[in-house]
């Protein structure tokens, strides 16, 4: 194998690592930016979620348990 060959063949290598760590790095920040944690709900003060069953039967709860006015 020739000086030139070699020299190609370690530029190969040094190469195919940047691309496997770079492809490493996409697929973290394809997850951190899509992934299910950046899918963030706010519910405004006295809207039900329809997200959170539980919020809606608390929610239930209160309008039962509060006297009417008359």
């Amino acid at each position: 194998m020739t000086e030139l060959e070699q020299q190609l063949m370690e530029q190969n290598k040094a190469l195919l690592e940047q691309v496997r760590q770079l492809t490493e790095q996409i697929q973290y920040l394809n997850k951190k930016l899509f992934g299910s944690s950046s899918e963030k709900t706010k519910v405004a003060d006295g809207q039900i979620s329809l997200f959170n069953p539980d919020n809606f039967l608390k929610r239930q709860r209160q309008l039962k348990t509060k006297p009417s006015k008359k």
